[in-house]
């Protein structure tokens, strides 16, 4: 199933956000067109090198500026993408055995992280964690024993 999106700047938006997330999203395009899956590991690069673009594009429009409400947008559609074609890789690789994805540089449990990588990227920018979700990340993250704070070990 190949998707249409026309790229056309909003009103008041200079443009180049929209054009940088165009650059993702035809990476995206390219890898929904393609029908042939016995080409998985093919895919699977193309799938990897659109995660590095963005990425880099995330960075860029995400965390170094303050992201417009367009920006919002474009990273939302473009991460829910790569995780709908990493799914898809997903379902692909568990048709082939361990060895012949290993043949390729394929790895089941690299798929899966990176996945887990792009849900959670999704839900700290776009999805709505309940309050004793939060409270109980935090407790995990800043309560943990001295021994599993990685950034300030001890002496």
């Amino acid at each position: 199933m190949t998707r249409h999106v026309a790229f056309m700047p909003l009103a008041g938006d200079s443009g180049i956000s929209t054009r940088e997330w165009a650059a993702v999203q035809d990476l995206l395009r390219d890898l929904q067109a393609e029908e042939d899956r016995e080409h998985l590991a093919l895919l699977y690069g193309q799938w990897r090198l659109s995660i590095r673009a963005f990425r880099r594009v995330e960075a860029r429009r995400m965390t170094a500026i303050e992201p417009t409400e367009t920006d919002l947008l474009f990273h939302k559609a473009c991460i829910a993408d790569l995780m709908s074609f990493g799914t898809l890789l997903q379902i692909a690789a568990k048709e082939h055995a361990d060895e012949e994805l290993a043949q390729y540089g394929i790895r089941r449990e690299v798929i899966e992280a990176i996945l887990r990588d792009l849900h959670n990227t999704f839900d700290e920018w776009h999805a709505q964690i309940l309050q004793g979700r939060l409270d109980h990340l935090s407790a995990a993250i800043f309560d943990a024993a001295p021994e599993l704070n990685l950034s300030n070990p001890p002496a």
